[in-house]
């Protein structure tokens, strides 16, 4: 059965001789209910206040999944768009990679036909070289030819003119 305060406050009993002082008893029962009415304000204000609680954990709750749910998605979009420019710095760095691998053939390839035209630059001048060397070999030997050859024509000259000289000075 449950009592309230006006059931208590309703409440009579019946009077008997040796029974209790009839106002105490009822004076009893209105302070009984009294404190039944403020237990059941209490009652009703912490219910209310449970609810209340209740409604703010709800919330809170929703609130934390709505967090958890925005944060689960910027991390996912924060690793897709670190892998994301991952893939994209390695596609470079590939790139780079390849762009340089190229300029070292070129560069190798550049060097080795340098070294090729300075190797067969450099025998064209040892070959000029030794053609102008023996031209010059042979100029040298046909100028001491020449020279011999006009030594010894010189001297005859010279024998002839001191035969002639000679002969001037008996005619005289």
């Amino acid at each position: 059965m449950n009592l309230s305060p006006e059931m208590v406050r309703e409440q009579r009993f019946k009077v008997k001789i040796s029974g209790y002082d009839k106002n105490e008893v009822i004076t009893f029962l209105m302070d009984i209910a009294e404190d039944m009415d403020a237990l059941m304000e209490e009652n009703r204000l912490l219910k209310g206040e449970i609810e209340s609680v209740q409604r703010r954990q709800k919330d809170l709750e929703d609130l934390f999944l709505s967090v958890k749910q925005f944060s689960d998605e910027r991390m996912k979009r924060a690793d897709l768009e670190a892998r994301n420019l991952l893939a994209e710095a390695e596609k470079k760095a590939s790139e780079i990679h390849l762009a340089a691998e190229r300029k070292l053939r070129e560069a190798e390839q550049k060097t080795q036909e340098m070294l090729t035209q300075a190797t067969q630059k450099a025998r064209e001048i040892v070959k000029e070289s030794e053609l102008a060397k023996t031209d010059l070999d042979r100029g040298i030997s046909e100028l001491r030819d020449r020279k011999a050859t006009l030594f010894s024509e010189l001297h005859a000259i010279l024998e002839s003119y001191q035969g002639w000289i000679r002969d001037q000075r008996h005619v005289d």
